[in-house]
């Protein structure tokens, strides 16, 4: 592992760059924009909404308690991040003091937390998004060291015990991305050189010879294969994006058996395009679910120039995700043809 970075995700010369593509309104930071500045401003008198005890249910067993009991961190995560990118951008003190708000609800809040059923998932993927707020505050003058420090022990106690990255499906590749981002922040080299490991065996073990995930395609008779894709592909690209930051470039590796990302990434082209193309699912194209929750692929384009989904981008910009990294048209965009 290469020197750590002082970020774990979007840098100090992002933000820069930021400033002055919405400077001199230019696509996509100035059509993006407007998202974030909504999220933040809508949730600047939002209270913290941390329970005492963590603990989510399996989503196929009780969905509704289940989305009801995450639904909290994700909003109150999503909303922090986008309130500490508008700090960032336009200097307005408002927001930060609302992130930080929701920040020390978490750390003060949650007495204790299970690892049952969907708990470790849930958490891998959705408190991601808080380390990325955290980390944009950090070293801004706004928050006091006490309460910085609160937030660093709780990331290294309670936070990063909670990854499931040992498993090998998309639970491993969530897992791996709390492990990674809680590695970047806590300036810990070997979490991050643990998560190298991990993501090479992903790309080694998790894709077939063709691009695709044998095991997500065939989720509930095919009918989440697509989403199931994209929810291991999602946190494998940010994984990467954090690890690059941070001094190792996997973006390009291959396995032994050729295996690559772009190949996983590529082979879902036509099935976003097309969803009646998707040959595990043999219900109507229609019910095929979230086949277009592809927002990472803005990263992947910033990476890789001629990535093949200009068409895609154009039509679906401004992208987020739910899921820890909301924001990716205005974060990781690059402008494309005919665009300013």
């Amino acid at each position: 592992m290469k020197t750590l970075s002082a970020t774990v995700f979007v840098t100090d010369e992002k933000i820069d760059a930021l400033r002055a593509a919405l400077d001199a309104g230019a696509d996509p930071a100035r059509s993006a924009w407007p998202d974030v500045l909504r999220t933040a401003e809508d949730g600047l008198d939002r209270a913290p909404h941390a329970p005492d005890h963590w603990m989510v249910p399996w989503y196929y067993v009780q969905p509704e308690e289940h989305n009801r009991l995450k639904n909290v961190l994700r909003d109150d995560a999503n909303t922090a991040y986008a309130q500490a990118l508008a700090f960032r951008v336009t200097g307005e003190r408002r927001f930060a003091d609302a992130a930080l708000r929701l920040l020390d609800g978490w750390v003060e809040g949650v007495d204790t937390m299970s690892r049952e059923e969907d708990s470790t998932l849930s958490f891998s993927n959705l408190f991601p998004a808080f380390v990325f707020a955290a980390d944009l505050l950090r070293d801004q003058g706004v928050w006091e060291e006490e309460r910085r420090e609160r937030f660093t022990r709780f990331l290294r106690e309670r936070a990063l015990p909670m990854n499931c990255m040992e498993k090998e499906n998309n639970w491993g590749n969530w897992g791996m991305l709390l492990v990674a981002v809680c590695g970047a922040y806590l300036h810990d080299a070997d979490l991050l050189e643990s998560c190298a490991e991990r993501w090479t065996f992903m790309i080694d073990t998790q894709i077939a010879e063709d691009g695709h995930m044998p095991r997500e395609v065939d989720r509930n008779e095919g009918r989440h294969g697509v989403w199931y894709s994209h929810f291991a592909l999602l946190p494998q690209t940010l994984v990467a994006e954090v690890l690059r930051v941070n001094g190792t470039d996997l973006f390009d590796y291959a396995s032994p058996e050729g295996r690559t990302l772009r190949l996983a990434c590529e082979r879902l082209l036509p099935w976003i395009e097309d969803p009646a193309s998707f040959p595990n699912w043999k219900g109507p194209a229609e019910e095929l679910v979230r086949p277009d929750y592809y927002s990472y692929f803005e990263i992947l384009r910033a990476r890789w120039p001629d990535f093949p989904a200009d068409d895609l981008l154009r039509r679906d910009r401004p992208m987020t995700a739910e899921h820890s990294a909301p924001f990716l048209t205005f974060t990781h965009g690059v402008p494309l043809e005919n665009e300013a």
